[in-house]
């Protein structure tokens, strides 16, 4: 019913406008004599409803029809009625010509001749009225109450006559009484007979009269397919196209959104699609509308949909397409800090580094306080040592924190030069590392046993210098050292005579000798690993000429594993014969000098707070000159706890760690090559040495002015040497001394206690000065040692304190391994 009264509305506002139309053709059917009171009844009858008409603009239709009809006192009466309504009205140069031209005075006899033709005319008239005369003159009221008869034959006369102004009374009709299909064909047949502008301008209203009520009754009746035929039809004509988006935007404003889409898109109303889809938060889908079409009000709508959508799909975790939103915003403007950070979480929590990184930087660079950015992309990019100094360059923000990060792994971690070169206050304060540094110390080891043979005493004096190139730290330093290992005694094999034979009858061995060498070290500390390297040659004048050795180690700390390994090539420093080589009892033909090449391996795990467990492992090959080749293997496994933080506070506010734990381990050799004989290398090489114990290892606080670490181990060990040959590449007996194939080493297995202990201490004198010591003692089955050392460092800068990593058994080569 609203539909319908809608339509019925829209059809009086066109009747009304077109009535002073429909006025003009009545006047042209009526008889001259009813002529002014007819104008009179049209013009000011009350049942007709008058459409009002803009200020300023007229509608002159009837003003000119008149005119053309050469009616001068209703064109006068029209123009100024039209004036009164209209004062501000401009008529045109055109109107104001034809006013005069019809108010131009006749002559006399024109007048009388044209008064006595009307009068004739008149009174013709009067008695011979047509019937399309007299319905023309009725009210609108009383044409509406005719009979289908009566209307068609009125429209049989109308159509013989092809009167225009008979068409057009009938075509309007028709529409009157509904019936558009006739009234459709009066009006064309009037723009094919007419030849009066205003006759054809009234049939083409008549025919956009028709084509709206068409559109009203499809629109109505939801008949999409006929308003789609309609526009097709109508393209030049914008009547349709206007009803259609009438519609819609009333269905709009009724929040009839989905009919007003329907309308909207049918009537390609880009904006009024929009507007239809956002209010139904189909925002999807408006936003790939507003994406498809590249003018620039529909560019910032696409800009702010993709912005929204980017918004909802981060909250939805959809974060592959929120990242895939925001670079499609990206395309159509740059984006807000808010986006770029949006896209950055976005991707980070994607997995997806680059970007993430990519956008943080362009937060950061508009915003160089954001500390949770930074903070991100240095998650981002911890592996990334490259990019994470890139970083650091660029954003003072992430170089605080990164270094923040790294010094609180590295201290605990021992990584003291890191720690300093990361501006960690700490190792800044206990020492300045970035300085010339000079070295010089003093050390004494001695192990037991048989004077000329296993007894064997080294005394070690040096000097070195050092310094920081670009955060590698380096040390080269000159080593002087006596070796003393005494007269080998009656009865005893030495090369390849026993002493006290006939060959022999006295040793006449080197009980020692003086010599030196020299040694470079380099060390790197980075995020997360350490790097070092040595190479050492000497002794310079040795027994046996001396090769280049060294070793090559590298740390890697994992959040719960540290691995580390170790490549390396030294002298086996058991006896003189195997570190440097020694002569035989007649103090001829050098041989010995026993290098072992091997690797070895580290793997300790963290298996809860204070707990750790470690496992090590060697393997090496043995050789030297007329020394039988030689395989080893070492294993070891060790179990601790950190009882550190478990005892006093007065202990704990100096104790760095304190572990404690049982360790295992076992080292056994392919040959035994302990003797002192040609094929030997007096070393100590049994067939297997098991131990089983507890160890102990405390260190005092870093950074304080003093230092010291003890370290000792208890075990019960097993050892088998075999009874291998004295005379391992002697095929035949050597009829020039006591060698021979025959002789072997003696046969032994022992069980007892083995252990050691193991003092280290530093204490810092000045701001320059720093002096360390050691002491050491171990035992074991049929073997003792004892070892010491003082140490004087000086270094330029400042320093308050002392750091575990300059303890004087602290470097790599000491220690194997770059920890």
């Amino acid at each position: 019913m609203s539909n319908m009264l809608k339509m019925l509305r829209s059809v009086s506002l066109l009747l009304s406008t077109l009535l002073p139309i429909l006025c003009a053709i009545t006047l042209a059917l009526t008889p001259v004599y009813h002529a002014n009171a007819q104008t009179k009844t049209i013009y000011e009858n009350n049942d007709i409803e008058f459409a009002p008409i803009e200020e300023g603009q007229p509608d002159v239709t009837g003003l000119w029809f008149h005119i053309e009809q050469g009616q001068t006192a209703l064109a006068n009466a029209e123009f100024g009625r039209l004036r009164n309504v209209f004062p501000s009205w401009k008529p045109s140069a055109d109107l104001q010509a034809a006013l005069a031209q019809l108010n131009q005075p006749r002559n006399k006899q024109t007048e009388t001749s044209s008064g006595k033709l009307n009068t004739l005319s008149k009174q013709a008239t009067e008695s011979l009225a047509t019937p399309l005369e007299v319905f023309a003159s009725k009210s609108l009221r009383e044409r509406k109450k005719i009979t289908n008869q009566e209307f068609d034959a009125l429209l049989t006369i109308a159509e013989r006559t092809d009167d225009v102004n008979s068409l057009l009374l009938m075509g309007w009709t028709a529409i009157e009484r509904g019936q558009l299909i006739v009234a459709q064909s009066q009006f064309n047949r009037v723009q094919t007979l007419a030849k009066s502008e205003i006759a054809k301008r009234s049939a083409r209203q008549g025919i956009e009269t028709i084509l709206t009520l068409e559109t009203e009754q499809a629109i109505s009746q939801g008949n999409m397919e006929k308003l789609v035929n309609l526009l097709a039809e109508h393209k030049e004509n914008g009547v349709v196209l206007s009803l259609i988006e009438t519609e819609a935007w009333n269905s709009f404003n009724d929040k009839g959104y989905q009919r007003a889409y329907e309308f909207f898109a049918l009537a390609k109303n880009l904006d009024g699609q929009y507007l239809s889809l956002n209010a139904q938060n189909k925002l999807v889908q408006a936003n790939a509308l507003a994406c498809a079409i590249s003018t620039e009000s529909f560019l910032r709508r696409c800009a702010d949909g993709l912005a929204q959508q980017q918004l909802l799909l981060y909250e939805d975790k959809k974060y592959k397409e929120s990242i895939l939103a925001a670079q499609r915003l990206s395309n159509i403007r740059r984006l807000t800090e808010g986006e770029l950070s949006l896209l950055g979480w976005a991707a980070a929590k994607n997995g997806s580094a680059a970007i993430a990184t990519e956008a943080f930087e362009k937060v950061l660079a508009l915003n160089p306080n954001d500390k949770a950015v930074a903070d991100e992309l240095v998650r981002l990019n911890s592996q990334n040592t490259l990019k994470l100094r890139q970083l650091s360059a660029k954003f003072s923000i992430v170089n605080t924190i990164r270094q923040a990060q790294i010094n609180n792994n590295a201290w605990p971690r021992k990584q003291f030069l890191l720690s300093y070169n990361n501006a960690d206050k700490r190792a800044i304060n206990a020492q300045t590392k970035d300085a010339f540094s000079v070295v010089s110390g003093m050390t004494t080891r001695s192990r037991s046993g048989q004077a000329g043979l296993g007894n064997f005493d080294v005394l070690t004096s040096y000097v070195g210098v050092g310094d920081i190139y670009k955060e590698w730290q380096w040390q080269v330093t000159l080593d002087y050292k006596q070796f003393y290992t005494g007269q080998a005694p009656p009865n005893v094999w030495l090369g390849d005579n026993l002493v006290g034979s006939s060959f022999a009858p006295v040793s006449n061995n080197i009980t020692g000798f003086e010599d030196k060498g020299i040694r470079a070290e380099v060390s790197y500390q980075g995020v997360g690993f350490n790097v070092y390297a040595n190479a050492e040659y000497g002794m310079f004048d040795q027994p046996v000429n001396a090769a280049l050795t060294g070793q090559v180690s590298a740390t890697w700390f994992l959040p719960d594993v540290t691995l580390a390994a170790t490549v390396f090539r030294y002298p086996k420093g058991d006896s003189m014969l195997s570190q440097t080589g020694s002569f035989n009892a007649r103090n001829e033909n050098a041989w010995g000098y026993v290098l072992e090449d091997g690797v070895r391996g580290l793997a300790a795990y963290q298996i809860a707070p204070n707990w750790s467990a470690a496992g090590t492992i060697q393997i090496s090959a043995l050789h030297g000159d007329l020394v039988e080749d030689n395989k080893a293997l070492m294993l070891r496994g060790d179990l601790s706890y950190d009882i550190g933080a478990k005892i006093g506070s007065s202990v704990a506010d100096v104790i760095d760690y304190w572990r404690i734990g049982p360790f295992a381990s076992y080292s056994g050799y392919d040959n035994n090559s302990s003797g002192f004989t040609y094929g030997n290398g007096g070393y100590f090489s049994p067939n297997y040495f098991v131990s089983i114990g507890l160890y102990s290892e405390l260190l005092t606080l870093e950074a304080l002015e003093w230092q010291f670490k003890l370290s000792n181990a208890l075990a019960i060990s097993r050892l088998e040497q075999a009874a291998d040959s004295r005379f391992p590449l002697l095929n035949f007996p050597d009829e020039g001394s006591d060698a021979s194939p025959e002789f072997t080493l003696p046969y032994s297995k022992d069980t007892g206690l083995s252990g050691n202990f193991l003092a280290e201490a530093q204490y810092r004198i000045s701001p320059e000065w720093i002096i360390a010591a050691y002491l050491g003692k171990a035992f074991a089955v049929e073997y003792q040692a004892f070892e010491a050392g003082i140490q004087v460092r000086w270094r330029g800068g400042k320093g308050n304190g002392v750091t575990s990593d300059e303890l004087m058994l602290s470097s790599p080569r000491l220690r194997g391994f770059a920890l």
